[in-house]
This record gives structure tokens, C-alpha cells and sequence, in this order.
């Protein structure tokens, strides 16, 4: 086809027909008729485009003459329309004029079936491609801005689709390209928008940014943090944190993982971890920290989490989570005391009682600006500005830091305009009053009047201000270890204080805000009824009861938490390891503690020829590095890290 019919060119052709007058095909036809083929073997011509396109022969007589048999009645040729050759031309929409068109369509490669499809499968794919990228966009987006996908309803006719939809509308309101593929322009089975398309591209996200952590961490050894809470749908979900220091000697703490767990127990957890670890090729083996909250499943001294690693690695040294609210685990550890559980759970009632609408509020606001002046009057209070500024109640939370110290504050501050308005809740009748409230307020009522609560009130103000500036100190982003291990022995000690030489201040306390309040105190010396302790043949007194069943019980529970979150193990380490910290022109240096932290801490990641150098190269480093003008200003052992990598005089010291 691509060199047309054969056209057999000669100056005489075979005669053919009478032999008085023969007949020849002559060459010139050729150029009349393009389509004609001839065949010297049977002296005939043929129609190129019908030999390879016309149908089956029809039956009628010489309808296979240009195809099959071949035609050689010269004589018929001629000019005119009664040619032969004109005649099988025929009219538009003879079975030539198709063989032609099909024909010249073949050799038309436009036409083709193959560049038709090839066009339609390139622009279908550029437009996938766009499609998707916009899908990728807006999840890129939303995950990074940590916003939700979904919306409530991601009908057509919704006025809100949710936040991917809507981001994926907003980006094609700003490309007509983009326009022109999604949404409801795109087909129906290649829109990119379900919620599993969603979902695949999320988890695609998710593995390369995981890919790229581990190749950051190498085989460097690492700390783990890790923190277990619910979601909004109750499942329990574990996070994962790994803490490293990388080639370029930045110290990095990446989130590496979320699980879901069945329960929060020490040997579930461990098992989930060491599947991630496991996962991601880190080993144990190179785990040298550990930090959780204060939950007990978390750092159980036998059973806990902390102890699972450190008996596979014993250089995983467990390190209480600083910026774990330190209020909230000592809160807890005193709830282990029953009448103090109790106590919150009726200091949450009485607050949630008065604070929870506008109009109580004003009423106490109203009652305080009365007492206020009440007590001027009788010049109990001093004034000035600044002073006896109005305030409310604090509510309680459980992730609020120090919420539950100025709850208490708070209400001891505002103890009588509390007492009015739950006066008035509870005697109030009328329209916008309901029994439950006031049977609610009167409950609240009698708890405020009891000697009980107003004790442990007092206890647990006097115990939660010891040990609220600790709380505070560890908050910063910035920690001076030596100074804050300071603190928390001055804290221990100041807890131990009061269990031997505050009970009597403490209870004189107590009786003052009682007799202030007409509260009912109880003869220390009688008999104490107790209906749950049994103490057959062993009879106590109310003073024994409240002493050491609720104060020295509270306050043991206090320190025995915090024995627990710094222990003299953790406390040597991080006061040996704050021999590093570069502050105050390397001022904290100290060569002999630095050798004990690798000689005692951290002797498996030391040969013996490197512990016996380690001295002199100290030696040399504190001659070099604090005078070093590329050195000075700097604030952590982050900084440091960066610098001695940067410098490459990380490869000169161990």
C-alpha cells in the first residue's frame, strides 16, 4: 500500500482479442486511472483498492471482473461515459468510490484507530494525573494544618462537603485546568475523592515520611517517647516519638508512628512497640532513653513499660516526660487516698455547680463585691490598686496544668459568695428553677459544711503549693537540669517537712477557716467511727483518722510519686550529663563527671582503650572547644551537637 498498485510500464503491451484487429493496455491509462493495477502473468488489469477492500463478490455477472478474474476487454475502454473503466467507477456511493475511501483512510494514518486511541489515552492520563495532584494537594494540606476531611454531608446539593471536597473546589476556582478535570467534570470511575482514595494517598504520605526518618536516624542510638490517650471514637491510640541526634549533629525528635491498641497494659504496649521497632529495622539494642507520663502501666518500677526495656537493653534508662503535667500525676497519686478521690470528685460538683451559667456567675461576682466591702469596713483587708480584684471559680480539668491547685485557690478565696449563691440555687422557687438543682445545691451545701472537706481542702492546698513552682519549672522549654534537679530535692525535702513538722499548722489552720465559716470541728480526742476500715479491738481517734489515715497517707502518696518520676539513678544522670551543657562559656564542664557518665551510665558504647583516652581527649577539649570563637553563645548540648559536626571536631573526640 505504501507504494500504491503495480503498474507494470511497457511500450508494447500483449495483443489480445481477433487477430485481424488485437487490442493492448496502454501505459497512459495509468495516469487516468490511478487505482489500476496490472498483472503481465495474465495480461489483465485490476483495481487496487477494490482487490483489497470490496466486499464479497455480489453474484451478479462481472462483479468479480476488477478483483478476481481480471479485466482484459480492451476494446471497452474508450472515451466517453461508456467506459469501462469509468463504468466501475460508478456513482457516489459505488462499491469502488468505498474501496477507495477505505483506501485512502488506510493510508491516512491520522485516521487510524491507533493514534486516535493514542491521543485519547494521552489526554485521559494528563488528565488523571492533574486530578490526582490535586487530590494529593489538599490532603497535603489538610494533614499539615492537622484539620478533619470529612463533613456531615458530602451530597451535591451540601452547602459544606467537608474540608477536602471544599479544598479541592477552592484549588480549581483558581485553575480552569484543574476545573476543567475534577469534581463533576471528571468521570464517574476516575474522580479521586472517596474516602478510600483519601485514605491510600494518606498512607502513602504516611510511608515516605517514615522512610525518610528511618534513613535520618541510620544507626544512631535513639530514645524513645511515647504517650497512649483515646480518640473521639474510644479507641485507644499510642503515639510514638523517636529521639535522635543525625549525621549533621541536630538533635531530632520526629513522630514516627500512631497505634491502636487493644488495652493499655505494660505487655501490650511493650508488644506493639517492639512490632514498630521491629518494622522499621530499629533495634533495641540502641534504645538509651525512655520517656512517659506518670502513668503506672507506663513506668511501674517492675511491671511498667520502662522496666520490659530496660531488662532487653539496660542502657534505656527510663526519664520522667518533663513536659508531662507534673500536677496531674501528683493529683492522681493522691486520689490513691479514698477521702481525697472523694474530695475532687465533690470540688468538681460545687464549682460545676455555680460556674455553669451566666446569671450564677454574676450573682457571685455580686456576693464577692459585697464582701469585699464588708471586710474594708471592718479594715480585715487592705486597698489599694490592684488589690481584691474579682474573680471566679476555677474548674478542675484533667489536662489542664495546675487546674486542680487553683480550683482549690479559688474556692477557699471565694468561699462564702460560693456558699450564697448555692444558698440561693437551693431555697430559689419559681420559674427557671427545677427540684434536681435545687436538691444539687443543697448537696453541695452540706459537702461545703463538712469538717472532712474543708480539711482536705487545706491538705491538698498546702500540698499541691509545695510542689506547684517545680510544676512550672518543668514546663519551660528550656530546662537547667542542675538547677531543677535542685528543685526537686528541695521539693522532696519540703514534703518531707511537712509530714514531720506540719500537722499542727495545718490543723490550726483548718479550725480558724471552720470557726470563721460556723463549720462544726469534730473533739479529736473521741472515738472514730469507721465503717469500712475494720479495726477490731484496735479503736482510733478522730485526730489518729485524720492524721494519718488522710494527711500522712496523702502526703507519702505525694513523695513516693515523685521518688518515682526522679529517682537517684535518673537525677545522677541528669546532673552527670549537665556537665555538657555548653552555657556560660562551658562553665558547667566537669571532666570527672563526664568520665563517670560514660564509665557508669553508658559502658557498653566504650571499649576500654576509649574509656582509658577519654580523659586526655577531655583535657585537650576543654582547652580547645570553650575558647574557640566558633564556639561561644552557645545555649544547649543541641547546639553544641551542631557545632562539633559542623566544625568536624565531632570526629576529633569521642
Amino acid at each position: 500500500m505504501k507504494h500504491g498498485p503495480y503498474q507494470f510500464f511497457r511500450d508494447v503491451y500483449p495483443p489480445s482479442g481477433p487477430k485481424n484487429h488485437p487490442r493492448r493496455f496502454q501505459s497512459q491509462w495509468f495516469e487516468t486511472f490511478y487505482w489500476l493495477k496490472y498483472s503481465p502473468a495474465k495480461d489483465a488489469a485490476f483495481c487496487f483498492p477494490c482487490f483489497l477492500f470490496s466486499k464479497k463478490p455480489v453474484g451478479k455477472a462481472g462483479s468479480d471482473v476488477f478483483t478476481v478474474k481480471g479485466f482484459k476487454n480492451w476494446k471497452k475502454v474508450k472515451s466517453g461515459d461508456n467506459c469501462a473503466f469509468k463504468i466501475h467507477v460508478g456513482e457516489s456511493g459505488s462499491a469502488h468510490r468505498y474501496s477507495v475511501k477505505c483506501y485512502d483512510n488506510l493510508k491516512n494514518r491520522l485516521y487510524h484507530i491507533e493514534p486516535i486511541l493514542e491521543k485519547q489515552t494521552s489526554d485521559e492520563v494528563k488528565a488523571n494525573r492533574l486530578r490526582l495532584r490535586t487530590s494529593i494537594d489538599a490532603v497535603r494540606w489538610l494533614v499539615f494544618q492537622a484539620c478533619p476531611f470529612r463533613g456531615h454531608d458530602e451530597s451535591a446539593n451540601s452547602k459544606n462537603q467537608g474540608n477536602f471536597l471544599e479544598m479541592v473546589k477552592l484549588i480549581a476556582s483558581y485553575d480552569e485546568e484543574v476545573k476543567a478535570v475534577v469534581l463533576s467534570n471528571a468521570p464517574q470511575n476516575a474522580k479521586y475523592t472517596s474516602h478510600q482514595i483519601q485514605k491510600q494517598i494518606l498512607d502513602l504520605i504516611a510511608f515516605n515520611v517514615q522512610t525518610t526518618i528511618r534513613d535520618e536516624i541510620g544507626d544512631a542510638k535513639f530514645c524513645l517517647i511515647v504517650d497512649e490517650s483515646r480518640d473521639e471514637s474510644r479507641r485507644e491510640q499510642m503515639a510514638l516519638v523517636v529521639r535522635f541526634v543525625d549525621k549533621g549533629g541536630f538533635i531530632r525528635e520526629r513522630f514516627l508512628d500512631l497505634i491502636h491498641v487493644h488495652d493499655t497494659s505494660s505487655a501490650t504496649l511493650k508488644k506493639e512497640l517492639d512490632f514498630v521497632l521491629s518494622h522499621h529495622k530499629l533495634d533495641v539494642q540502641n534504645i538509651r532513653g525512655q520517656g512517659y507520663d506518670g502513668a503506672s502501666n507506663m513506668r511501674g518500677e517492675w511491671n511498667g513499660l520502662q522496666a520490659k526495656f530496660v531488662e532487653e537493653c539496660p542502657y534505656a534508662y527510663y526519664v520522667h516526660c518533663f513536659a508531662h503535667q507534673l500536677q496531674l500525676a501528683l493529683v492522681a497519686a493522691s486520689k490513691e487516698v479514698t477521702e481525697v478521690h472523694n474530695f475532687f470528685e465533690h470540688l468538681a460538683l460545687i464549682v460545676n455547680t455555680v460556674v455553669s451559667s451566666t446569671k450564677r456567675n454574676d450573682d457571685l461576682r455580686a456576693n464577692q463585691v459585697a464582701e469585699i466591702e464588708h471586710l474594708i469596713e471592718l479594715n480585715e483587708i487592705e486597698t489599694g490598686r490592684g488589690i481584691n480584684q474579682i474573680g471566679t471559680l476555677q474548674r478542675p480539668g484533667e489536662t489542664r496544668w495546675s487546674s486542680h491547685y487553683n480550683s482549690i485557690c479559688s474556692l477557699i478565696k471565694l468561699y462564702k459568695p460560693t456558699f450564697l449563691v448555692l444558698k440561693d440555687i437551693a431555697i430559689a422557687k419559681g420559674s427557671g428553677t427545677t427540684a434536681a438543682g435545687r436538691a444539687k445545691a443543697a448537696g453541695a451545701i452540706k459537702l461545703m459544711m463538712s469538717f472532712d472537706f474543708i480539711f482536705i481542702m487545706h491538705v491538698m492546698k498546702e500540698l499541691m503549693g509545695v510542689t506547684d513552682l517545680l510544676c512550672k519549672k518543668l514546663q519551660h522549654k528550656s530546662q537547667d537540669i542542675v538547677n531543677t534537679m535542685d528543685d526537686v530535692a528541695t521539693t522532696k525535702r519540703l514534703i518531707q517537712n511537712m509530714r514531720d513538722h506540719g500537722w499542727d499548722r495545718l490543723i490550726n489552720d483548718v479550725t480558724v477557716f471552720c470557726n470563721k465559716h460556723e463549720i462544726i470541728v469534730p473533739n479529736m480526742t473521741e472515738l472514730y467511727a469507721d465503717y469500712i476500715r475494720s479495726r477490731a479491738g484496735n479503736e482510733i481517734t478522730i485526730e489518729h483518722h485524720y492524721r494519718y489515715d488522710i494527711f500522712t497517707s496523702a502526703v507519702d502518696q505525694q513523695a513516693q510519686e515523685l521518688n518515682h518520676m526522679f529517682s537517684e539513678q535518673v537525677t545522677e544522670l541528669l546532673i552527670l550529663g549537665a556537665s555538657l551543657d555548653p552555657k556560660n562559656s562551658f562553665n558547667s564542664l566537669k571532666i570527672n563527671d563526664v568520665c563517670s557518665l560514660a564509665s557508669k551510665f553508658y559502658p557498653a558504647d566504650f571499649s576500654e582503650q576509649e574509656r582509658s583516652t577519654l580523659r586526655l581527649q577531655l583535657q585537650h577539649y576543654e582547652f580547645d572547644v570553650p575558647t574557640n570563637s566558633k564556639f561561644q553563645d552557645l545555649t544547649t548540648v543541641a547546639d553544641l551537637c551542631r557545632r562539633l559536626a559542623e566544625t568536624g571536631k565531632s570526629d576529633e573526640f569521642i
